[in-house]
């Protein structure tokens, strides 16, 4: 069915993201969500979110557990918290399953029910019909956007945070695991966007700064009209250009939201920054798309 794919890549170029529905079945999405649910019971909470701090120097060491933990997750699977769920013992306020923002970067890479999904044929074939040549997967993450707390993610470009030379070699793929409503916090794009590059970066700060981090550039005020929502019914694919600006809001609703994500390279012909938060390490080098 190549031919019928045509328009609908033709409408990818032209927007910076293209929706699939039903590109997954209820029961994959299903065996991710049962999965994740073991992964959380078996969960240790991370030292540095259970640390309790008073003075400034002990907050500094908190901020920078934390940011190591952070810069070190590209090859593990590790667990990011909401804002507020813990209190000043680092025990939870809520239960701690309700408590997660997200699980990633390696779940592609080292849990096996994750690992089938980003190597499935269908996404392979979809690959290929994009014509990606030499695709890695280079991160995952499992996002929850819990009910009531699941925070806004403020308008980005993805590149921004994984960039590379040339631009215009990431894509992301983003399966709704449950379907995603206006009320539970859907993505929202400005089509077009995608075709100007990137304002901002996120680099690894020198090291011995108090934060691992630090942004380069800046994001331009997007006027809020240009963004349309993009309601996914539970196993549809948003396929993400890279520099395409998208955002979604604060889940007011009571029904959570979650998402399996990755992100792909076409390493052919491309180099990724040295600067990125995100490197390949010996023990996992990105891994092809094509197995």
């Amino acid at each position: 069915s190549g031919g019928e794919q045509s328009p609908r890549l033709f409408q990818f170029r032209e927007d910076g993201f293209l929706v699939l529905e039903h590109f997954f079945t209820a029961e994959e999405c299903d065996s991710m969500r049962n999965q994740i649910q073991r992964i959380i019971a078996e969960m240790e909470v991370p030292p540095h979110c259970r640390t309790e701090f008073s003075t400034k120097e002990e907050e500094q060491l908190q901020a920078q557990g934390s940011s190591d933990y952070f810069l070190t997750s590209g090859d593990k699977i590790r667990f990011f918290f909401e804002k507020g769920v813990l209190d000043e013992r680092g025990n939870f306020l809520i239960p701690k399953e309700k408590s997660i923002s997200k699980i990633g970067h390696a779940l592609h890479a080292y849990d096996p029910v994750f690992k089938q999904i980003t190597h499935s044929s269908k996404v392979q074939e979809l690959g290929r019909k994009l014509g990606l040549e030499r695709p890695v997967v280079v991160q995952s993450m499992y996002i929850f956007k819990q009910p009531g707390i699941g925070g806004e993610v403020t308008p980005h470009q993805d590149a921004t945070f994984l960039h590379t030379e040339p631009l215009g070699r990431i894509l992301g793929f983003w399966i709704a695991l449950e379907d995603a409503t206006q009320e539970n916090g859907c993505l929202w794009f400005i089509p077009g966007s995608h075709t100007s590059g990137v304002t901002r970066r996120m680099v690894r700060a020198a090291p011995g700064t108090s934060t691992c981090v630090e942004f380069v550039g800046s994001e331009p005020a997007y006027d809020d009209s240009r963004f349309i929502p993009l309601p996914v019914r539970k196993g549809g694919l948003v396929l993400i250009h890279g520099e395409v600006v998208h955002k979604s809001e604060l889940n007011s609703s009571d029904s959570s939201r979650h998402v399996f994500t990755f992100h792909v390279m076409e390493a052919k012909g491309t180099s990724w920054s040295k600067e990125n938060w995100l490197q390949p390490t010996p023990e996992l080098p990105f891994p092809s798309l094509y197995t």
